[in-house]
C-alpha cells in the first residue's frame, strides 16, 4: 500500500538516505567491534607469548628479572599439568645480561678495541617450554633444540637485538653476566632471530636453555670424584669435590654421615665401588640432611683393578699417569698399577633448580579461575601473579578500546534511530490523504500505525542486510588480502586484525532492530492527531 508511486514521490531519497544511513552504521558497528577485538586479541597473545597466563615463583622473589632459584618437580606440579582447564606448564628461569657485539666500532685512548653492547634479559626455557608463539614469529633461523642433558649454548634473539649489534644466524655472540662479586663471560651461537612487533619486549628478551642459566646460577651441586694426582705419604686417595650453590659443602661417604672431609684413602687390590653424596649447607649449620640448602647430588665411582699387586703406592710421592677414555671413564696407571675408573651420576632432572614455572590455560577468559588453581594445587607455597598483575599498563591500555566501541555503538545506533525516525514522518506526512481515506472507512489509529510501522520495520531490514554484507564483506576482504596496513612499530600489528564476532555481530543487529522500532513508535503517534476530514482535503 505504501509502495504504490513510491518512485515519483519526494519521501523516496529520504528513504533511501536512511536505509543507506542505516547500512553505513551497521556496517561500521561491525567492523568497530572486529578491529577492537582483533587488536585486543593480538596485542594480549603477543605478551602472553613472552609470559604466559599465570606465573609461579618462589616466595623469596623481589620483583626483579633475576629468578630465585625452586624445586623443578614439586608435589604439585603433576596436579597442575593433570587440570584440564590447564594447557601447558613450564619451567622458567630470568637472569639479566649484556651482549656484546663481533663488529669493532672504534678504539679507546688506549687503542683498545669499543664494541656495542646492550642490555638483555635472557629467559631460560626447556623441553617442556609451549614455543608456538615464538614459531609463528620467527624471521630466521630455528627454534634451538633444548631437550639434551648437556646445556645448548645457542640462543635466540630478536631482530632488533640482531639489528643493534649487526648480528646474523649462525654468529658467535659474547654474554656477561653477573655472578657472586663479578662478571661471568659466555660465548653463544646465534640459532634463530623473532620479531614480534612489540619492540619493548623484543628489545628486552632473548631465549636461552634453561641449563645454561642454572649452571651459570650455579644452582645445582655437582659432585665428583677422581683420584688425588700423586700418593700421600705412600698411601692412594680419593679425592671429593663440587660446584654449585654456596661452596660450603660436605660429604657423605658410602652412607656416612655428613662432613667436610673430602679425602678418603683406599686399597687397589680389587674392584670395588664408592658412593658419595655432596651438597650445600650453612656456614654455621650442622651436618644434618635437613640443614642441607641444595638438593644433594649422588654419584658412584667403578674401579675396577686391572693390574695392582698391593694396597701401597710403588713410591712415597709417584704421581698416576691419567688417561681420558671419554667423559666417565678415566684410566689411571702408575708404576705397575693399573685401574679404570667409571662415573655414574644420578638424574639431576628430578633434584635440580628452575626459576619458575609458566601456566598456558586453554582460554584467556578463565584467567581468573586459573590463578585460583594455580593458589588451590600449590597450596599458597609459591608466588601466583596473573598476566593481567605482571603488564597492568597494556591491558588497562587495551580495556580502554572497549569504551571507545560503546561510543561508537551508541552514536552509530543514535544516528540510525534519526534517520528512520524522519524517513517516517515524512512517509506519514506524504500519506496525510490515505490516512484520513482510512480513518473515514473505520480505520482506527492503531491499525494504520501498524502499517506505517510495518513498512519501517522493513527498511530498517533492508538496511540491515546491506550493512551485514558491506561490514562482513569488508573483513573477509581484509582477511583475505591484507590490503589494510600498520605502522607496527607504533601499533605493534602490521596489518588491521579483524575477527569475526558472530555472535556480537547477531547482537548488534538484534539491537539495532529493536531500537529503531522503538524509535518509530514515536512518531508514529502522529497518525493519531490526523483528522480524516482535514486530511481528505489535504493536497
Amino acid at each position: 500500500m505504501l509502495k504504490g508511486g513510491f518512485e515519483k514521490r519526494i519521501s523516496k531519497p529520504i528513504v533511501n538516505l536512511a536505509t543507506i544511513g542505516i547500512a553505513i552504521g551497521v556496517a561500521v558497528m561491525l567492523l568497530s567491534v572486529s578491529v577492537a577485538v582483533g587488536f585486543q586479541t593480538e596485542v594480549r597473545n603477543k605478551v602472553l607469548g613472552f609470559g604466559g597466563h599465570v606465573q609461579l615463583t618462589s616466595p623469596m622473589s623481589n620483583g626483579s628479572f633475576e629468578s630465585v632459584k625452586m624445586k623443578t618437580n614439586p608435589n604439585w606440579l603433576n596436579d597442575l599439568r593433570a587440570d584440564p582447564e590447564i594447557k601447558s606448564v613450564f619451567q622458567i628461569a630470568y637472569k639479566p645480561a649484556i651482549l656484546q657485539s663481533k663488529e669493532v666500532t672504534g678504539q679507546n685512548h688506549q687503542g683498545k678495541d669499543l664494541r656495542d653492547m646492550t642490555g638483555i634479559v635472557f629467559k631460560g626455557v626447556g623441553a617442556d617450554f609451549d614455543k608456538d608463539f615464538i614459531l609463528k614469529n620467527l624471521k630466521s633461523g630455528i627454534f634451538p633444540s633444548f631437550l639434551d642433558k648437556k646445556p645448548n649454548d645457542t640462543i635466540l634473539i630478536s631482530q632488533f637485538t640482531a639489528n643493534q649489534l649487526q648480528l646474523d644466524i649462525g654468529e658467535k655472540i659474547t654474554a656477561f653476566f653477573v655472578v657472586g662479586n663479578g662478571p661471568k663471560q659466555r660465548n653463544f651461537i646465534i640459532g634463530g632471530i623473532y620479531e614480534t612487533g612489540l619492540e619493548d619486549f623484543d628489545k628486552q628478551f632473548a631465549f636461552i636453555d634453561i641449563a645454561q642459566l642454572s649452571k651459570i646460577n650455579k644452582w645445582n651441586i655437582k659432585a665428583n670424584l677422581s683420584f688425588l694426582d700423586s700418593c700421600f705419604e705412600g698411601s692412594t686417595l680419593l679425592k671429593a669435590s663440587a660446584n654449585g650453590g654456596n661452596q660450603n659443602y660436605k660429604y657423605s661417604w658410602s652412607g656416612g654421615t655428613f662432613g667436610e672431609y673430602a679425602y678418603a684413602p683406599i686399597c687397589l687390590s680389587n674392584d670395588t665401588s664408592i658412593t658419595l653424596i655432596a651438597s650445600d649447607f650453612d656456614e654455621y649449620a650442622f651436618a644434618d640432611e635437613t640443614m642441607m640448602l641444595s638438593n644433594p647430588d649422588t654419584i658412584q665411582l667403578q674401579i675396577k683393578v686391572i693390574k695392582s699387586e698391593d694396597c701401597a703406592c710403588p713410591s712415597k710421592n709417584s704421581h698416576w699417569t691419567i688417561d681420558y677414555i671419554n667423559d666417565s671413564t678415566i684410566k689411571y696407571q702408575m708404576g705397575d698399577k693399573l685401574i679404570t675408573t667409571t662415573l655414574h651420576r644420578t638424574n639431576q632432572v628430578n633434584t635440580g633448580y628452575c626459576g619458575g614455572y609458566e601456566i598456558v590455560l586453554h582460554d584467556f577468559e578463565k584467567l581468573s579461575e586459573g590463578n585460583k588453581l594455580a593458589r588451590y594445587y600449590t597450596e599458597n607455597s609459591v608466588e601466583v601473579s596473573s598476566i593481567l598483575e605482571r603488564h597492568p599498563e597494556i591491558f588497562n591500555w587495551l580495556s580502554m578500546l572497549d569504551m571507545n566501541v560503546y561510543i561508537i555503538l551508541a552514536l552509530m545506533t543514535l544516528v540510525a534511530m534519526i534517520n528512520m525516525t524522519s524517513a517516517l514522518l515524512v512517509l506519514i506526512l506524504e500519506r496525510t490523504k490515505m490516512i484520513g481515506i482510512l480513518k473515514a472507512l473505520g480505520s482506527g489509529n492503531w491499525m494504520i500505525r501498524k502499517i506505517f510501522l510495518i513498512n519501517g520495520g522493513y527498511l530498517v531490514l533492508r538496511g540491515l542486510l546491506y550493512g551485514n554484507i558491506l561490514g562482513i564483506g569488508i573483513i573477509f576482504i581484509q582477511n583475505t588480502t591484507n590490503f589494510l596496513t600498520l605502522d607496527q612499530a607504533n601499533y605493534y600489528v602490521s596489518v588491521v586484525p579483524m575477527h569475526y564476532e558472530w555472535f556480537t555481530f547477531f547482537m548488534i543487529n538484534a539491537g539495532a532492530f529493536f531500537l529503531c522500532i522503538l524509535a518509530l513508535i514515536i512518531p508514529s503517534y502522529v497518525v493519531t492527531k490526523i483528522s480524516p476530514i482535514k486530511a481528505i482535503r489535504f493536497e
